[in-house]
């Protein structure tokens, strides 16, 4: 709700959908990545509650679709790395490994791909409103980029965050 306040509020003079830093992405792949496919429903819900509860008189019945579509765009980038030969893992050993920030960076590019085609493409079919702008491949990119940079500003402010809490854990003798 943040996230949709701030940004969605700030960018009401852009002509154009979509965020260049979208931080809810980052949620969509940790989510489902860290907790599997039952994350999923949780996830569905914040997305559609966040923007509803703040502009309920713009977001109604129209943003179910893309909602789910972008949620199930990091199972849909899990599951084709699967079918390419690439489960994820917890392991050394796994093709992708959760604790690999180059493995995550993969499927959130994928995941953002997805997104961004899938979710505009229905946009457009559904969304009254949104039938009236240019959809065109520049707005397609615009969604990927944002996901893909909200992704990578969230995992380095954890990584800042989380480097002393895990460094002080490594450095304590275990009896």
């Amino acid at each position: 709700m943040l996230w949709a306040y701030i940004f969605i509020n700030g960018s009401s003079e852009n002509k154009w959908l979509g965020s260049m830093f979208y931080f809810p992405h980052a949620a969509r792949v940790l989510c489902v990545v860290y907790f599997g496919y039952k994350s999923i429903p949780g996830l569905f819900l914040a997305e559609i509650f966040g923007p509803t509860a703040i502009y309920s008189e713009v977001y109604q019945y129209q943003v179910f679709l893309p909602s789910l579509i972008s949620v199930l765009s990091v199972p849909a980038a899990i599951s084709t790395l699967h079918i390419a030969g690439f489960s994820l893992g917890s392991s050394q050993k796994s093709p992708l490994n959760k604790r690999n920030y180059k493995h995550i960076a993969l499927i959130t590019i994928i995941s953002a791909l997805y997104n961004s085609i899938f979710a505009n493409f229905s946009l457009s079919l559904l969304d009254p409103a949104f039938q009236t702008r240019n959809t065109d491949i520049e707005q397609v990119i615009r969604f990927a980029l944002g996901d893909v940079i909200g992704t990578a500003c969230v995992f380095i402010m954890l990584a800042i965050m989380l480097k002393p809490i895990l460094a002080s854990n490594t450095k304590k003798p275990r009896n």
